[in-house]
């Protein structure tokens, strides 16, 4: 059969949706959908599997579109609990899964998860209050009046107060509740409106990385285990990032209990070359053929950095990275009026994708080990291999270092051995280890505790995603000399203007500081309008410029608020800026833990042609009541005027927590944003 032609603007024509699955076409267009073996398994209702483990962008929330998609009846989750939840007892208490703190903590989380499905029935009209059984009746008002952190709050409270009390009966009495409510939902003929997927996804964006965040985890992990052994009504799945993963595993002492539920989310190369291939030929009529003709239709055939396989082996096997390093490629070839990717083309992509992913590895690996992105961009300029003497002799540059000192002694000097500092960097993908002639990378899923072999006379080479972003040259190092100074001159140095890092790294904890510590009301307005102003030039400088008051009068008094440019050139507010036509964000501040009507008609005047029709309200509250959301929807369904994200104070120290540590993520104003469309919709 002869080749398909495809008409000379077909790159024009390619829409790849974004690399964030939150975003993406996917969720509209499931024949874009690719299965792997994850995918199966999450179908697979019979499975005992559990947990979906993988690293960022490998496709976690991708499998609960699909899951959603595939079965009518199920409950999404995305706890906020793990940055809410104070454990009343020092930490170490609860490493022990098979004592009281622990059991006491994990049984709440098994009861906050029957009850939100005991409240999906009702809700649906599958189960009555009044024809159930005083078990369930007994539970009516934390079914009724929470959501699932409310509860768990709530449940955690009573019976940690029971525990650190001695009051046994009440404790015994709390335990025994989630066995009660388990035997009685069994009770319930186990009839298809009544079995509920529960998918608990993102868990990980709204927290502080605490030991506690971690234990909370595990507990909700172990309660997750239980529930699928103990009745059929109830598949919770947990969608975890793999370098959190690692945490619960070093941490967990019956951790064996977990990891016979876990899938890792692995890719082949075949599956990720399809990944794209079913975009790039969605727009056509007459479509290649799946499986390399679809890719030689739109890559330059005869190149070599455009070959397929070449791609594959920049993307550290993952759709997130493909369709990023894809998209960057036709940008180029549309620019310069090429009607195929050529090499020229991935060139240009290379190393747009390079400093993108180097900045996003700091980011995702920033909480097992603090500021880790400083240790990467000491790199620069260097050779891209490394005999285990040269990686000596740069463990020893870096000791003397100040910055490295002062910002990752909490991990590094644990790791100053050479075969330490090898297993870190390794771990997180960042350093492959040669075998002959080919270089070994840590597999996704790969049980971290299993050390990496290698000796005196392995080599160890930087993957090649990195090299462009680290200026690396094509050699071996052997040693470092002592003239040799390591420089952090790279594309990595990325801060607001004017800082270097110590003055940014102090102006953050600062404004932390005085977040915590002022008092609310008209008082401290000015001071926490200050504050936001800071919170957006520190913590999102990346895609928000301009940042400027615009000041107002209310009742005589001068009130400010920000707009800042959104210029941002992907992930989330690229988003916002092509849904909501928002060039301009604009910013309130609220310096009052209880909001007004009035505060949302406020905003509502700014939702317009000109700025866009996107807002922020940033306040001192703890929560969100759901006349909050009452009022956003009015604003988008009634008024048509946009839309409102509400920050609380736990929100505006989440992002300044997160840029202490080194990560710049958007995920926790992501998840924000999907939380107020799922609660208006």
């Amino acid at each position: 059969m002869a080749k398909v032609l495809l008409p000379k603007d077909a790159l024009q024509r390619i829409k790849l949706g974004q690399a964030f699955a939150e975003y993406d076409i996917i969720r509209n267009d499931h024949e874009l959908f690719v299965t792997t073996p994850a995918t199966l398994s999450a179908l697979n209702l019979d499975s005992s599997n559990c947990f979906f483990v993988g690293r960022r962008g490998a496709g976690k929330t991708a499998i609960t579109f699909e899951v959603e998609r595939r079965f009518s009846r199920t409950i999404n989750i995305v706890p906020q609990i793990f940055d809410l939840l104070k454990l009343p007892l020092d930490h170490e208490q609860f490493l022990d899964t098979r004592q009281r703190p622990f059991k006491s903590l994990m049984h709440s989380m098994e009861r906050a998860l029957i009850d939100e499905v005991i409240k999906t029935w009702v809700t649906e009209g599958n189960l009555s209050f009044e024809k159930t059984s005083d078990t369930i009746r007994r539970e009516r008002s934390l079914i009724e009046d929470c959501d699932f952190d409310q509860r768990v709050l709530n449940l955690t409270e009573e019976i940690f107060d029971a525990y650190t009390k001695d009051n046994d009966k009440l404790w015994l009495r709390q335990i025994s509740r989630s066995k009660n409510l388990i035997a009685e939902i069994n009770q319930i003929p186990a009839i298809a409106p009544l079995n509920y997927v529960l998918l608990i996804d993102r868990l990980d964006e709204s927290w502080d990385g605490s030991n506690s965040a971690i234990i909370c985890l595990m507990a909700l992990m172990h309660a997750t285990v239980r529930l699928i052994a103990s009745t059929k009504h109830v598949k919770p799945y947990v969608f975890i990032r793999e370098n959190i993963y690692d945490r619960i595993r070093s941490l967990d002492n019956e951790f064996s209990r977990l990891e016979t539920s876990v899938v890792f989310l692995d890719w082949s190369p075949e599956k990720l070359i399809e990944l794209v291939e079913r975009r790039l030929v969605k727009p056509f009529t007459t479509k290649p053929k799946l499986g390399g003709e679809a890719w030689e239709c739109f890559f330059e055939p005869e190149g070599l950095k455009t070959s397929a396989s070449s791609v594959m082996s920049l993307c550290q096997n993952r759709p997130r990275d493909i369709l990023m390093l894809a998209s960057y490629a036709i940008d180029s070839a549309i620019n310069h009026g090429n009607q195929k990717v050529k090499d020229s083309d991935m060139e240009v992509a290379s190393k747009r994708y390079s400093t993108s992913r180097l900045k996003d590895l700091g980011d995702e690996y920033s909480e097992n080990y603090p500021n880790i992105s400083l240790v990467l961009e000491y790199f620069f300029g260097l050779g891209n291999e490394y005999t285990l003497v040269a990686i000596e002799d740069f463990i020893q540059k870096l000791l003397v270092t100040e910055s490295i000192s002062k910002y990752c002694r909490a991990w590094f000097y644990d790791h100053t051995t050479p075969f330490r500092f090898v297993e870190v960097l390794y771990g997180i993908g960042f350093l492959g280890i040669r075998r002959k002639k080919e270089v070994e990378y840590k597999e996704s899923g790969k049980d971290s505790n299993a050390k990496p072999s290698f000796d005196n006379s392995s080599t160890f080479f930087i993957h090649p995603t990195y090299h462009e972003a680290l200026n690396l040259q094509p050699l071996l190092l052997k040693d470092l000399r002592d003239e040799t100074q390591l420089k952090n001159e790279g594309i990595l140095e990325d801060l607001p203007d004017a800082f270097n890092r110590d003055e940014y790294k102090e102006a953050l904890q600062g404004t932390l500081d005085n977040l915590r510590t002022l008092p609310k009301g008209h008082s401290g307005a000015r001071e926490f309008e200050e504050i936001i102003g800071s919170i957006i030039k520190l913590c999102f400088f990346r895609s928000l410029t301009n940042v400027q008051p615009r000041a107002r009068d209310l009742e005589g008094t001068s009130i400010r608020d920000w707009v800042a440019s959104n210029r941002a050139p992907d992930g989330f507010w690229e988003v916002i800026r092509n849904k909501y036509g928002s060039t301009q964000i604009v910013w309130e501040c609220k310096n009052y833990d209880v909001l007004k009507s009035d505060d949302f008609h406020q905003i509502n005047y700014y939702l317009n042609d000109t700025f866009g029709r996107f807002g922020i309200i940033a306040f001192r509250g703890e929560e969100m009541k759901q006349n909050y959301y009452r009022h956003i929807s009015n604003i988008i369904n009634r008024n048509k005027s946009g839309i409102v994200v509400v920050l609380t104070q736990k929100d505006l120290e989440v992002f300044l927590r997160q840029a202490i540590k080194g990560a710049f993520k958007e995920s926790h104003l992501q998840d924000k944003y999907d939380q107020t469309i799922r609660q208006i919709s």
